[in-house]
Protein backbone atom coordinates (compact mmCIF):
# COMPACT_ATOMS: atom_id res chain seq x y z
CA UNK A 1 0.00 0.00 0.00
CA UNK A 2 1.29 3.44 -0.94
CA UNK A 3 1.64 6.32 1.40
CA UNK A 4 -0.69 7.94 -0.88
CA UNK A 5 -3.24 5.10 -0.50
CA UNK A 6 -2.57 4.82 3.25
CA UNK A 7 -3.83 8.62 3.61
CA UNK A 8 -6.78 8.87 1.07
CA UNK A 9 -7.74 12.41 2.94
CA UNK A 10 -4.85 13.73 3.76
CA UNK A 11 -3.53 13.54 0.03
CA UNK A 12 -7.12 15.11 -1.35
CA UNK A 13 -6.78 18.40 1.45
CA UNK A 14 -2.91 17.88 -0.25
CA UNK A 15 -3.91 18.56 -3.96
CA UNK A 16 -6.41 21.06 -2.52
CA UNK A 17 -4.19 23.34 -0.97
CA UNK A 18 -1.69 23.26 -3.82
CA UNK A 19 -4.50 24.34 -6.29
CA UNK A 20 -5.73 27.01 -4.09
CA UNK A 21 -8.92 25.45 -3.50
CA UNK A 22 -8.88 24.51 -0.33
CA UNK A 23 -12.21 25.02 2.26
CA UNK A 24 -11.67 26.20 5.93
CA UNK A 25 -13.77 22.90 6.20
CA UNK A 26 -10.83 20.68 5.07
CA UNK A 27 -7.81 22.82 6.60
CA UNK A 28 -9.56 22.54 10.02
CA UNK A 29 -10.18 18.73 9.12
CA UNK A 30 -6.46 18.40 7.64
CA UNK A 31 -4.95 19.43 11.20
CA UNK A 32 -7.22 16.57 12.87
CA UNK A 33 -5.79 14.06 10.21
CA UNK A 34 -2.04 16.02 11.32
CA UNK A 35 -2.65 15.71 14.91
CA UNK A 36 -0.49 13.16 16.52
CA UNK A 37 -0.11 11.58 13.52
CA UNK A 38 3.82 11.33 12.62
CA UNK A 39 3.43 9.61 9.78
CA UNK A 40 0.19 11.56 8.39
CA UNK A 41 2.36 14.55 9.17
CA UNK A 42 5.26 13.20 7.01
CA UNK A 43 3.55 12.69 4.20
CA UNK A 44 1.89 16.26 4.05
CA UNK A 45 4.96 17.47 4.24
CA UNK A 46 7.05 15.64 1.95
CA UNK A 47 3.89 16.36 -0.57
CA UNK A 48 3.83 19.93 -0.24
CA UNK A 49 7.96 19.89 -0.60
CA UNK A 50 7.44 18.19 -3.50
CA UNK A 51 4.69 20.57 -4.84
CA UNK A 52 6.83 23.57 -4.00
CA UNK A 53 9.82 22.08 -5.89
CA UNK A 54 8.25 21.32 -8.94
CA UNK A 55 6.43 24.54 -8.80
CA UNK A 56 9.28 26.88 -8.71
CA UNK A 57 11.45 27.60 -10.98
CA UNK A 58 15.43 26.97 -11.17
CA UNK A 59 16.72 30.49 -10.23
CA UNK A 60 14.00 31.37 -8.18
CA UNK A 61 13.45 27.74 -6.60
CA UNK A 62 12.64 27.87 -2.86
CA UNK A 63 12.82 24.99 -0.25
CA UNK A 64 10.62 23.64 2.38
CA UNK A 65 12.72 22.59 5.43
CA UNK A 66 10.55 20.32 7.22
CA UNK A 67 12.02 19.42 10.68
CA UNK A 68 8.45 18.62 12.64
CA UNK A 69 5.44 19.96 12.65
CA UNK A 70 5.59 20.28 16.41
CA UNK A 71 9.22 21.91 16.39
CA UNK A 72 10.49 23.84 13.19
CA UNK A 73 9.54 24.47 9.86
CA UNK A 74 11.66 26.55 7.78
CA UNK A 75 11.33 27.89 4.76
CA UNK A 76 14.48 28.96 2.49
CA UNK A 77 16.12 29.68 -0.82
CA UNK A 78 17.56 26.69 -2.58
CA UNK A 79 21.27 26.51 -2.36
CA UNK A 80 22.62 27.93 -6.12
CA UNK A 81 24.17 25.71 -8.10
CA UNK A 82 28.01 25.64 -8.59
CA UNK A 83 29.05 26.35 -12.23
CA UNK A 84 30.92 23.63 -12.49
CA UNK A 85 27.87 21.36 -11.79
CA UNK A 86 25.11 23.20 -14.01
CA UNK A 87 25.17 21.14 -17.45
CA UNK A 88 26.73 22.60 -20.68
CA UNK A 89 24.84 24.69 -23.09
CA UNK A 90 24.22 23.59 -26.83
CA UNK A 91 23.40 26.05 -29.34
CA UNK A 92 20.04 25.45 -30.72
CA UNK A 93 17.16 27.67 -32.84
CA UNK A 94 14.78 29.55 -30.39
CA UNK A 95 11.56 31.62 -30.23
CA UNK A 96 12.07 35.45 -30.42
CA UNK A 97 13.85 36.51 -26.82
CA UNK A 98 10.45 38.28 -26.43
CA UNK A 99 8.35 35.08 -26.03
CA UNK A 100 10.83 33.95 -23.86
CA UNK A 101 10.44 36.25 -21.39
CA UNK A 102 6.76 36.37 -21.61
CA UNK A 103 6.51 33.02 -21.51
CA UNK A 104 9.08 33.33 -18.29
CA UNK A 105 7.51 35.63 -16.06
CA UNK A 106 4.22 33.77 -16.99
CA UNK A 107 5.91 31.06 -15.08
CA UNK A 108 6.97 32.89 -12.17
CA UNK A 109 4.06 34.57 -11.62
CA UNK A 110 2.37 31.30 -11.73
CA UNK A 111 5.11 29.65 -9.31
CA UNK A 112 4.78 32.96 -6.60
CA UNK A 113 1.13 31.97 -6.13
CA UNK A 114 1.02 28.60 -5.37
CA UNK A 115 4.14 29.45 -3.18
CA UNK A 116 1.72 31.85 -1.51
CA UNK A 117 -0.91 29.57 -1.44
CA UNK A 118 1.53 26.69 0.39
CA UNK A 119 2.55 28.85 2.57
CA UNK A 120 -0.58 30.77 3.62
CA UNK A 121 -2.20 27.08 4.33
CA UNK A 122 0.72 26.05 6.71
CA UNK A 123 0.33 28.85 8.81
CA UNK A 124 -3.18 28.82 8.83
CA UNK A 125 -2.72 26.02 10.58
CA UNK A 126 -0.26 27.21 13.42
CA UNK A 127 -3.40 30.09 13.29
CA UNK A 128 -6.28 28.43 14.51
CA UNK A 129 -5.09 28.15 17.69
CA UNK A 130 -5.03 30.66 20.72
CA UNK A 131 -1.26 31.28 20.08
CA UNK A 132 0.57 29.89 17.15
CA UNK A 133 3.92 29.50 19.61
CA UNK A 134 2.20 28.35 23.33
CA UNK A 135 2.12 25.10 23.76
CA UNK A 136 1.14 25.25 27.64
CA UNK A 137 1.14 27.19 30.65
CA UNK A 138 2.61 26.84 34.16
CA UNK A 139 0.06 26.87 37.06
CA UNK A 140 2.27 25.94 40.09
CA UNK A 141 5.84 25.53 40.05
CA UNK A 142 9.34 26.12 38.19
CA UNK A 143 10.74 24.70 35.18
CA UNK A 144 14.07 25.14 33.40
CA UNK A 145 14.77 25.07 29.59
CA UNK A 146 17.13 22.44 28.43
CA UNK A 147 18.23 23.14 24.99
CA UNK A 148 15.58 24.08 23.07
CA UNK A 149 12.59 26.02 24.26
CA UNK A 150 11.18 29.30 25.99
CA UNK A 151 9.72 30.84 28.68
CA UNK A 152 7.44 33.68 28.46
CA UNK A 153 6.17 34.97 31.76
CA UNK A 154 3.97 31.37 32.64
CA UNK A 155 3.66 30.28 29.08
CA UNK A 156 5.99 27.18 27.82
CA UNK A 157 6.88 27.24 23.86
CA UNK A 158 7.33 23.88 22.17
CA UNK A 159 10.81 22.93 23.85
CA UNK A 160 12.73 20.54 26.61
CA UNK A 161 12.38 21.56 30.03
CA UNK A 162 13.42 19.74 33.43
CA UNK A 163 11.62 20.53 36.79
CA UNK A 164 13.31 20.28 39.73
CA UNK A 165 10.38 20.39 42.64
CA UNK A 166 6.62 19.12 41.63
CA UNK A 167 5.28 21.39 38.77
CA UNK A 168 1.84 21.34 37.24
CA UNK A 169 1.46 21.97 33.71
CA UNK A 170 -1.61 22.96 31.91
CA UNK A 171 -1.80 21.93 28.19
CA UNK A 172 -3.84 24.38 26.04
CA UNK A 173 -6.18 22.60 24.94
CA UNK A 174 -6.82 21.90 28.77
CA UNK A 175 -5.85 18.52 30.13
CA UNK A 176 -3.64 19.09 32.92
CA UNK A 177 0.39 17.45 33.56
CA UNK A 178 1.53 16.79 37.03
CA UNK A 179 5.38 16.68 36.79
CA UNK A 180 7.13 14.94 39.82
CA UNK A 181 10.74 15.92 40.63
CA UNK A 182 13.42 15.79 38.38
CA UNK A 183 11.55 15.13 35.03
CA UNK A 184 12.35 15.93 31.98
CA UNK A 185 9.55 16.63 29.69
CA UNK A 186 9.43 17.89 25.37
CA UNK A 187 6.59 19.58 24.80
CA UNK A 188 5.80 18.97 21.00
CA UNK A 189 2.45 20.53 21.08
CA UNK A 190 -0.69 21.12 22.35
CA UNK A 191 -1.69 17.31 22.48
CA UNK A 192 1.27 15.75 22.09
CA UNK A 193 4.50 15.34 24.85
CA UNK A 194 7.51 12.83 25.24
CA UNK A 195 8.68 12.02 29.08
CA UNK A 196 12.13 11.48 29.08
CA UNK A 197 12.65 10.88 32.85
CA UNK A 198 10.76 10.90 36.71
CA UNK A 199 6.95 10.90 36.72
CA UNK A 200 4.10 12.28 34.97
CA UNK A 201 0.28 12.11 35.90
CA UNK A 202 -2.21 13.27 33.02
CA UNK A 203 -5.47 14.76 34.59
CA UNK A 204 -8.02 14.92 31.18
CA UNK A 205 -10.71 17.57 31.42
CA UNK A 206 -11.12 17.31 27.69
CA UNK A 207 -12.17 14.21 25.40
CA UNK A 208 -9.34 14.86 22.67
CA UNK A 209 -6.39 11.88 23.13
CA UNK A 210 -2.90 13.41 24.31
CA UNK A 211 -0.02 11.77 23.02
CA UNK A 212 3.09 10.73 25.30
CA UNK A 213 5.90 9.51 24.52
CA UNK A 214 8.19 7.70 26.26
CA UNK A 215 10.99 4.85 26.15
CA UNK A 216 9.03 2.14 25.54
CA UNK A 217 6.47 3.10 23.01
CA UNK A 218 3.27 5.78 22.85
CA UNK A 219 0.45 5.85 25.24
CA UNK A 220 -2.48 7.47 24.00
CA UNK A 221 -5.41 9.12 26.67
CA UNK A 222 -8.46 8.95 24.28
CA UNK A 223 -9.46 11.54 26.94
CA UNK A 224 -9.02 9.53 30.20
CA UNK A 225 -5.87 9.83 33.02
CA UNK A 226 -2.89 7.64 33.20
CA UNK A 227 0.09 8.05 34.87
CA UNK A 228 3.80 7.29 33.59
CA UNK A 229 6.74 6.36 36.23
CA UNK A 230 10.21 6.17 34.35
CA UNK A 231 12.24 6.08 37.67
CA UNK A 232 12.40 2.26 37.59
CA UNK A 233 14.96 0.25 35.37
CA UNK A 234 11.35 -1.28 33.76
CA UNK A 235 8.78 1.71 32.89
CA UNK A 236 5.65 1.43 34.74
CA UNK A 237 2.22 3.06 33.56
CA UNK A 238 -0.69 3.37 35.55
CA UNK A 239 -4.06 3.33 32.63
CA UNK A 240 -7.33 4.88 32.60
CA UNK A 241 -10.90 4.23 31.40
CA UNK A 242 -9.62 4.17 27.94
CA UNK A 243 -5.32 4.00 27.92
CA UNK A 244 -4.22 2.93 24.75
CA UNK A 245 -0.42 1.36 24.25
CA UNK A 246 1.51 1.08 21.57
CA UNK A 247 4.77 -0.70 22.39
CA UNK A 248 8.30 0.28 20.75
CA UNK A 249 9.38 -3.42 19.84
CA UNK A 250 6.78 -6.05 19.47
CA UNK A 251 7.26 -7.21 15.06
CA UNK A 252 8.85 -10.79 14.54
CA UNK A 253 11.31 -10.98 12.15
CA UNK A 254 9.80 -14.01 10.47
CA UNK A 255 6.68 -15.37 10.55
CA UNK A 256 5.11 -18.14 8.81
CA UNK A 257 1.68 -19.14 9.43
CA UNK A 258 1.39 -21.52 6.24
CA UNK A 259 -2.08 -20.58 4.61
CA UNK A 260 -0.41 -21.09 0.88
CA UNK A 261 -1.46 -23.98 -1.35
CA UNK A 262 2.88 -23.97 -2.89
CA UNK A 263 5.66 -25.71 -2.38
CA UNK A 264 7.18 -22.59 -1.23
CA UNK A 265 6.18 -21.22 2.95
CA UNK A 266 5.87 -17.28 2.70
CA UNK A 267 7.18 -15.64 5.41
CA UNK A 268 4.64 -12.79 6.11
CA UNK A 269 7.19 -10.61 8.21
CA UNK A 270 10.40 -11.19 6.50
CA UNK A 271 11.84 -12.92 3.99
CA UNK A 272 12.97 -16.27 4.22
CA UNK A 273 10.48 -18.09 2.54
CA UNK A 274 11.12 -21.67 3.01
CA UNK A 275 10.89 -24.69 0.52
CA UNK A 276 9.10 -28.08 2.29
CA UNK A 277 10.53 -31.29 1.15
CA UNK A 278 8.51 -34.35 0.34
CA UNK A 279 8.18 -35.34 3.95
CA UNK A 280 6.31 -32.11 5.00
CA UNK A 281 2.61 -32.23 3.91
CA UNK A 282 0.14 -29.15 4.34
CA UNK A 283 -3.12 -30.46 6.66
CA UNK A 284 -5.53 -27.91 7.94
CA UNK A 285 -4.01 -26.04 10.69
CA UNK A 286 -5.86 -24.44 14.39
CA UNK A 287 -5.13 -21.08 12.80
CA UNK A 288 -6.07 -20.55 9.36
CA UNK A 289 -6.03 -22.87 6.47
CA UNK A 290 -2.68 -24.44 6.56
CA UNK A 291 0.19 -25.75 8.51
CA UNK A 292 2.39 -28.41 8.31
CA UNK A 293 2.74 -32.04 8.90
CA UNK A 294 5.91 -33.76 9.79
CA UNK A 295 6.11 -37.93 9.29
CA UNK A 296 9.30 -38.21 10.98
CA UNK A 297 11.68 -39.12 7.82
CA UNK A 298 14.73 -37.40 6.66
CA UNK A 299 12.58 -35.86 4.28
CA UNK A 300 10.38 -33.96 6.24
CA UNK A 301 11.86 -30.39 6.94
CA UNK A 302 11.09 -27.36 6.13
CA UNK A 303 14.69 -25.04 4.41
CA UNK A 304 14.34 -21.12 5.40
CA UNK A 305 17.85 -20.11 4.15
CA UNK A 306 20.40 -18.08 6.30
CA UNK A 307 18.48 -14.71 6.74
CA UNK A 308 21.04 -13.03 3.86
CA UNK A 309 23.87 -13.73 6.39
CA UNK A 310 27.93 -14.68 5.66
CA UNK A 311 29.23 -14.14 9.60
CA UNK A 312 28.20 -14.62 12.64
CA UNK A 313 25.95 -11.67 14.28
CA UNK A 314 24.92 -10.42 10.58
CA UNK A 315 21.40 -11.74 8.51
CA UNK A 316 17.99 -11.95 9.66
CA UNK A 317 18.47 -14.71 12.21
CA UNK A 318 20.93 -12.47 14.27
CA UNK A 319 19.60 -11.67 17.67
CA UNK A 320 22.32 -10.55 20.23
CA UNK A 321 19.29 -8.94 22.53
CA UNK A 322 17.35 -12.05 22.84
CA UNK A 323 15.14 -14.51 20.92
CA UNK A 324 11.90 -16.03 21.18
CA UNK A 325 10.47 -18.79 18.92
CA UNK A 326 7.11 -19.11 19.27
CA UNK A 327 4.88 -21.54 17.33
CA UNK A 328 1.67 -24.13 17.64
CA UNK A 329 2.94 -28.22 17.84
CA UNK A 330 1.14 -31.40 17.79
CA UNK A 331 3.46 -34.09 18.47
CA UNK A 332 2.55 -38.05 17.62
CA UNK A 333 3.87 -40.84 19.44
CA UNK A 334 4.61 -42.67 15.59
CA UNK A 335 8.18 -41.62 15.92
CA UNK A 336 10.72 -43.91 17.03
CA UNK A 337 11.81 -43.48 20.48
CA UNK A 338 15.41 -42.06 21.35
CA UNK A 339 15.32 -39.65 18.68
CA UNK A 340 15.77 -36.17 18.86
CA UNK A 341 12.53 -33.99 16.98
CA UNK A 342 13.45 -30.85 15.84
CA UNK A 343 10.59 -28.53 15.77
CA UNK A 344 13.28 -25.35 14.43
CA UNK A 345 17.20 -24.85 14.41
CA UNK A 346 19.41 -22.43 12.90
CA UNK A 347 22.83 -23.01 12.55
CA UNK A 348 25.71 -20.89 12.35
CA UNK A 349 29.19 -22.18 13.49
CA UNK A 350 29.13 -21.47 17.08
CA UNK A 351 26.03 -19.77 17.10
CA UNK A 352 23.23 -22.31 17.06
CA UNK A 353 19.43 -22.12 18.04
CA UNK A 354 17.59 -24.96 19.21
CA UNK A 355 13.97 -25.71 20.31
CA UNK A 356 13.36 -29.44 20.16
CA UNK A 357 11.69 -32.19 21.54
CA UNK A 358 12.74 -35.68 22.32
CA UNK A 359 11.52 -38.66 23.65
CA UNK A 360 13.08 -41.57 24.93
CA UNK A 361 12.31 -44.88 26.58
CA UNK A 362 12.17 -43.76 30.21
CA UNK A 363 11.69 -39.81 29.63
CA UNK A 364 10.85 -37.08 27.71
CA UNK A 365 11.99 -33.34 27.14
CA UNK A 366 11.40 -30.35 25.49
CA UNK A 367 15.09 -28.52 24.87
CA UNK A 368 16.12 -24.59 24.10
CA UNK A 369 19.21 -24.13 23.26
CA UNK A 370 21.17 -20.99 22.41
CA UNK A 371 25.10 -19.36 22.45
CA UNK A 372 25.37 -16.63 25.12
CA UNK A 373 29.16 -15.06 25.62
CA UNK A 374 31.16 -16.16 27.89
CA UNK A 375 29.08 -19.35 28.66
CA UNK A 376 28.67 -21.19 24.78
CA UNK A 377 26.09 -23.65 23.95
CA UNK A 378 23.62 -24.38 27.14
CA UNK A 379 20.16 -26.01 26.57
CA UNK A 380 17.46 -25.04 29.11
CA UNK A 381 15.93 -29.05 29.33
CA UNK A 382 12.18 -29.22 30.65
CA UNK A 383 11.07 -32.81 31.33
CA UNK A 384 7.45 -33.77 30.76
CA UNK A 385 7.01 -35.73 33.74
CA UNK A 386 4.27 -34.11 35.15
CA UNK A 387 5.34 -32.97 38.51
CA UNK A 388 5.75 -29.95 40.29
CA UNK A 389 3.09 -28.56 37.99
CA UNK A 390 5.00 -29.54 34.58
CA UNK A 391 3.65 -31.31 31.62
CA UNK A 392 3.62 -34.73 30.84
CA UNK A 393 4.36 -36.30 27.58
CA UNK A 394 0.84 -37.48 27.71
CA UNK A 395 -0.21 -34.13 28.12
CA UNK A 396 1.24 -32.87 24.99
CA UNK A 397 0.17 -35.95 23.14
CA UNK A 398 -3.33 -35.53 23.50
CA UNK A 399 -4.08 -34.83 20.10
CA UNK A 400 -4.65 -31.22 20.72
CA UNK A 401 -2.81 -28.06 19.82
CA UNK A 402 0.08 -26.70 22.21
CA UNK A 403 1.54 -23.10 22.51
CA UNK A 404 5.19 -23.39 22.59
CA UNK A 405 6.96 -19.84 23.46
CA UNK A 406 10.66 -20.13 24.05
CA UNK A 407 12.24 -16.60 25.32
CA UNK A 408 15.78 -15.15 25.90
CA UNK A 409 16.34 -11.96 27.12
CA UNK A 410 19.87 -10.57 27.79
CA UNK A 411 19.28 -7.87 29.43
CA UNK A 412 17.80 -9.29 32.26
CA UNK A 413 19.87 -13.05 31.73
CA UNK A 414 16.37 -14.94 31.79
CA UNK A 415 16.08 -18.04 29.35
CA UNK A 416 12.73 -19.38 29.98
CA UNK A 417 10.09 -22.27 28.38
CA UNK A 418 6.12 -21.70 28.35
CA UNK A 419 3.61 -23.77 27.10
CA UNK A 420 -0.17 -22.57 26.57
CA UNK A 421 1.03 -19.30 28.40
CA UNK A 422 2.75 -20.90 31.65
CA UNK A 423 6.38 -20.82 32.21
CA UNK A 424 7.00 -24.44 33.01
CA UNK A 425 11.33 -23.73 33.46
CA UNK A 426 13.47 -20.66 33.48
CA UNK A 427 17.31 -20.55 34.20
CA UNK A 428 18.91 -17.13 35.02
CA UNK A 429 22.37 -16.20 33.28
CA UNK A 430 24.06 -13.14 34.69
CA UNK A 431 22.31 -9.84 33.21
CA UNK A 432 23.88 -8.44 30.04
CA UNK A 433 24.72 -11.96 29.03
CA UNK A 434 24.22 -11.10 25.11
CA UNK A 435 23.35 -13.67 21.95
CA UNK A 436 25.75 -14.59 19.34
CA UNK A 437 23.57 -15.77 16.44
CA UNK A 438 23.21 -15.25 13.12
CA UNK A 439 25.67 -16.09 10.63
CA UNK A 440 26.02 -18.52 7.47
CA UNK A 441 24.12 -21.66 8.33
CA UNK A 442 21.06 -22.67 7.65
CA UNK A 443 17.65 -22.89 9.63
CA UNK A 444 14.95 -25.45 9.10
CA UNK A 445 11.22 -25.84 10.64
CA UNK A 446 10.91 -29.81 11.53
CA UNK A 447 14.48 -31.29 11.15
CA UNK A 448 18.13 -30.08 11.53
CA UNK A 449 20.22 -28.49 8.95
CA UNK A 450 23.00 -31.12 9.38
CA UNK A 451 22.03 -33.53 6.26
CA UNK A 452 23.72 -36.52 8.00
CA UNK A 453 21.41 -36.50 10.89
CA UNK A 454 17.91 -35.75 8.63
CA UNK A 455 16.78 -39.23 9.45
CA UNK A 456 17.70 -39.03 13.15
CA UNK A 457 16.11 -35.74 14.32
CA UNK A 458 12.72 -35.42 11.85
CA UNK A 459 9.67 -33.97 13.91
CA UNK A 460 6.74 -36.15 13.94
CA UNK A 461 3.30 -34.46 14.40
CA UNK A 462 1.92 -31.21 13.11
CA UNK A 463 3.42 -27.46 13.44
CA UNK A 464 1.46 -24.25 13.28
CA UNK A 465 2.31 -20.35 13.00
CA UNK A 466 6.04 -20.48 13.92
CA UNK A 467 7.40 -16.77 14.79
CA UNK A 468 10.75 -15.76 15.51
CA UNK A 469 11.88 -12.50 17.01
CA UNK A 470 15.35 -10.96 17.86
CA UNK A 471 14.33 -9.79 21.41
CA UNK A 472 12.20 -11.78 24.06
CA UNK A 473 8.44 -11.82 24.40
CA UNK A 474 6.99 -11.20 27.85
CA UNK A 475 4.59 -13.38 29.50
CA UNK A 476 1.95 -10.83 29.04
CA UNK A 477 2.50 -10.63 25.28
CA UNK A 478 2.87 -14.80 25.32
CA UNK A 479 -0.51 -14.63 26.70
CA UNK A 480 -2.04 -11.71 24.81
CA UNK A 481 -0.98 -14.05 21.57
CA UNK A 482 -2.54 -16.81 23.20
CA UNK A 483 -5.81 -15.41 24.04
CA UNK A 484 -5.89 -14.12 19.99
CA UNK A 485 -5.90 -17.56 18.82
CA UNK A 486 -8.73 -19.24 21.51
CA UNK A 487 -10.46 -16.08 19.90
CA UNK A 488 -9.64 -17.61 15.88
CA UNK A 489 -7.20 -14.96 15.25
CA UNK A 490 -3.55 -15.34 14.65
CA UNK A 491 -1.12 -14.13 17.40
CA UNK A 492 -1.39 -10.28 16.35
CA UNK A 493 -5.27 -10.38 16.58
CA UNK A 494 -5.46 -11.16 12.39
CA UNK A 495 -7.91 -12.78 10.29
CA UNK A 496 -7.12 -16.06 10.34
CA UNK A 497 -7.90 -17.63 7.12
CA UNK A 498 -5.74 -14.39 5.40
CA UNK A 499 -3.35 -15.92 3.14
CA UNK A 500 0.21 -14.98 3.68
CA UNK A 501 0.66 -13.15 1.10
CA UNK A 502 -2.20 -10.65 1.78
CA UNK A 503 -1.07 -10.37 5.58
CA UNK A 504 0.16 -7.25 6.51
CA UNK A 505 1.23 -6.89 10.34
CA UNK A 506 0.73 -4.06 11.63
CA UNK A 507 3.46 -0.96 11.82
CA UNK A 508 1.95 0.24 15.22
CA UNK A 509 -0.17 -2.15 17.16
CA UNK A 510 -2.76 -0.59 19.56
CA UNK A 511 -3.44 -2.61 23.15
CA UNK A 512 -6.02 -1.34 24.66
CA UNK A 513 -4.58 -1.96 28.52
CA UNK A 514 -7.33 -2.36 31.53
CA UNK A 515 -8.76 0.54 33.21
CA UNK A 516 -7.30 1.49 36.44
CA UNK A 517 -4.34 -1.12 36.07
CA UNK A 518 -0.49 -0.35 36.74
CA UNK A 519 1.85 -2.51 34.59
CA UNK A 520 5.67 -2.65 34.31
CA UNK A 521 6.69 -2.81 30.98
CA UNK A 522 9.74 -4.22 29.22
CA UNK A 523 12.34 -2.05 28.91
CA UNK A 524 13.29 -3.36 25.66
CA UNK A 525 10.12 -3.82 23.58
CA UNK A 526 7.51 -1.69 26.03
CA UNK A 527 5.30 -4.57 26.01
CA UNK A 528 3.29 -4.43 29.20
CA UNK A 529 5.70 -7.44 31.34
CA UNK A 530 3.24 -8.16 34.79
CA UNK A 531 0.67 -6.26 36.54
CA UNK A 532 1.63 -4.42 39.77
CA UNK A 533 -1.72 -3.37 40.80
CA UNK A 534 -5.60 -3.18 39.98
Amino acid sequence: MTQQEQFPEVSAIADAVCSGNATPEQMKKLEQLLQGNVEAQQFYYDYINIHARLSATPKQGTAVVYRRITEELVIKADEPTCPEEQPSKVLEHQQPKENKNNITTKNMLLSLLAFIVIVASLFWIFAQRTSPLIIANIIDGKVTVVGQGDIQDNALLAGVYLTEQQVIIKLLDGDILRLGPNSLIKLFNNREVRLRAGTLSLEATTKTSTLIHTPAGMLHSNGSDLTVDLRYTAPRVTSGKNTVLVPARWRPKHFWPFNTNSDRVVDSAGSADGVMATGAIRVQGLVGQGAIKFDNSDNARIDLGNGGSTVRGTGSFSAPDGVTIETLIRPELSGASGKIQQIFRKDSGGGRIQLSFERQADHSRLSFGLFTLGHGYDELTLQLDGRDGRFSLADLTDGNYHHIAATYNADTGEKAIYINGKKQIFYQYPPGSKMVSGGPGSAMIGNTPRKRFWDKEAFSGVIDEVAFYDFALTEYAINLHLNNIKQGFNYYGLPANTSANNITLPERPRINLMPNTTYELSPTSGLPKKIIAN
